[in-house]
This record gives structure tokens, C-alpha cells and sequence, in this order.
């Protein structure tokens, strides 16, 4: 099996094109409108995008949008034989993608590379693929990726979902296994956590750019979520 990972960012102009090959898209920051072989769809942070090789696909990227893409000739059959592009990663595969992408802030040896792939795939085949998301639950959840720090509340995602307050909740904690603004805060702390990793802006400045009103109350969501501080979440990932 030949298999090269890059990590990218697009612009927000569309692209469309087909290979002989075989993609394995996976968002690491903001989302994509997706369309393949006609199919529309969008992909944002824990999300996977299976794009079998000769599918003709385009792409509209948005603002800050940066992705891991593997490229193989080979997959394993469980991937092949998917009836959906999208798979929802699980929270062992999200964490081993961030490794992946801190491996590769250095060049990877070929047979490292390798076995990051092999392990990828084990986890990918891994996912529940018959789960599916209620559409009202997936339209509230691509409208919160276009911009995870402005101010949500229930009523407004609810609106969006047609639904009752009390039914919207209830819909979405069934499809996410969490309430709606349990699942925002864990958007906010893992884009924060990329920020941290990958960029040098000053902590108070993240805290912004994720939704939080000042750097104290980052400072004590981002602990409570991790058990580390942010200052000390850098210092880490920054030794790793």
C-alpha cells in the first residue's frame, strides 16, 4: 500500500478534480463544503471524509480552514464499502489524529509514515458507520462550525432545527450523546487546543478567537476540561 500524509489549507475558492488514487480527508480547523460525484456535504473537526479514487469531487473551503489528507492506492474493505463519504470520529481517533498532526511539524520517515496510516486505518474501521445524524441535529451542528465564538443559545439553534427548545435538546443530546452547549464548549477547547499547538498568538487572543469573554474564564474552562492550564498545555505539546 503506498501512502503519503500532508496536512493543507485551502482558500475559500472551489476546486473540483478526480484521481486514480485514494483520500482520506480529516478537518483539523473550521469546515468544508463538500461535493461528491454530486452528493453535497460538509465536513468540519471531527469528522472523516472517505474519497474513493475516480469520484469527482469539489471543494469550497472556509476561512482558517486547515485538514490532514492522506493519499493511498489501497484501503481496507470496510472503507470501500461504505454507503456514506462522512464517518464521525470517535474520541480515540480524534486524539490519534492530533498526533498525526503534530508529527508532522517534521518530515516523516517512510516507514513511520507507514505505520501511522496502518493504525489510522484500524481506528477508522473502527467507527460505528450505521450511526447516523438527524438532519435538523447536523444542520445546527455545521452552523456552529462557521463561527464557534460568537455567543449561541438554545433558542437560536433551535429555530434553525425547527424544533422546540425542549425537543431541540432533547434530539441532540440523543444524536451527540451531550447537550447542545456541553458539545459547543468541547468545539471552543479543541480549537484552542490547535491554536495552542500550532501558532504562537498570545493566550489571551485565543481565548477571543474561541468564544470566551476574557483569558480568566478560558484560563479555568480550558483546566477543567484538561487538568492543565493553557500556558502549561503549550509547554507540553510544545516537548512532545
Amino acid at each position: 500500500m503506498l501512502g503519503k500524509i500532508t496536512i493543507r489549507t485551502y482558500n475559500p475558492h472551489s476546486r473540483a478534480h478526480s484521481h486514480d488514487f485514494h483520500q482520506i480527508l480529516i478537518p483539523t480547523q473550521g469546515f468544508i463544503d463538500l461535493k461528491l460525484d454530486g452528493i453535497e456535504s460538509k465536513a468540519s473537526s471531527g469528522h472523516c471524509v472517505v474519497i474513493k479514487a475516480g469520484c469527482f469531487h469539489e471543494f469550497k473551503a472556509h476561512e482558517e480552514f486547515r485538514f490532514i489528507v492522506i493519499d493511498v492506492s489501497e484501503m481496507p474493505p470496510e472503507l470501500m464499502q461504505l454507503e456514506t463519504s462522512r464517518v464521525s470520529l470517535n474520541e480515540a481517533a480524534i486524539h490519534y489524529i492530533q498526533f498525526i498532526e503534530k508529527q508532522l511539524q517534521n518530515p516523516l520517515e517512510p516507514d513511520f509514515e507507514k505505520s501511522l496510516i496502518k493504525l489510522l486505518f484500524d481506528l477508522l474501521i473502527q467507527q460505528d458507520f450505521r450511526e447516523k445524524i438527524d438532519e435538523r441535529v447536523q444542520a445546527c451542528l455545521n452552523f456552529l462550525a462557521q463561527d464557534i465564538a460568537r455567543p449561541h443559545s438554545i433558542e437560536e439553534l433551535a429555530n434553525i432545527a425547527c424544533l422546540s427548545p425542549t425537543q431541540f435538546k432533547h434530539v441532540f443530546s440523543k444524536n451527540m450523546k451531550m447537550p447542545p452547549l456541553q458539545y459547543l464548549a468541547k468545539l471552543r477547547i479543541e480549537k484552542a487546543k490547535t491554536l495552542l499547538q500550532n501558532t504562537d498568538l498570545p493566550i489571551s487572543q485565543i481565548a477571543q478567537e474561541v468564544g470566551f469573554a476574557n483569558q480568566s474564564s478560558f484560563t479555568r474552562s480550558f483546566t477543567q476540561s484538561l487538568g492543565q492550564t493553557p500556558k502549561l498545555y503549550r509547554q507540553n505539546t510544545s516537548l512532545a
